[in-house]
């Protein structure tokens, strides 16, 4: 009997725990108006910081005390852990969901965001199939997993 097919899962996810420091910056022209904050007629802006959970080729989820809502363009800063090195990223909330915050009271959310760009780089202009080790990687895998994936990867 054929198992069920999640169809939102096109790409496999690897398990990740970086820091993630985010912002969402406001599109002047159609959001200003909309969500001005404190933080932003005083001339600053909000960073929030989470942990990620996993990673695939154009995505990331993280959890975080903010909530955000689908369509939220993100500014992200990814803190490779065991690593002096920052990984930036820009990308679009697909999803936000409330979960059990551990060990206090106060609100958690995971968010899911379909990431854009790494460094600069067009995601998805990187995206391969990699014949030697049966994998579809990216830059954002390459950026974050380095070889790690790849290398614990049966060949096919």
């Amino acid at each position: 009997m054929d198992q069920p097919i999640d169809n939102r899962r096109k790409y496999e996810r690897y398990t990740t725990d970086a820091r993630v420091e985010f912002r969402v910056p406001y599109d002047f022209e159609a959001e200003v108006d909309f969500k001005i904050t404190e933080e932003i007629m005083e001339g600053r802006e909000r960073i929030y910081a989470g942990i990620s959970r996993d990673i695939s080729i154009r995505g990331l989820s993280f959890r975080s005390p903010k909530r955000l809502d689908p369509g939220d363009l993100l500014w992200m800063d990814l803190r490779l852990p065991k690593s002096n090195e920052i990984v930036f990223l820009r990308g679009e909330v697909c999803w936000c969901k409330t979960t059990d915050a551990p060990g206090d009271n106060k609100p958690a959310f995971v968010a899911g965001v379909k990431i854009n760009s790494v460094d600069g780089h067009d995601v998805d202009e990187t995206v391969y199939f990699d014949k030697a080790y049966g994998v579809i990687w990216s830059e954002l895998l390459e950026r974050v997993l380095g070889g790690f994936a790849k290398l614990n990867r049966k060949k096919t």
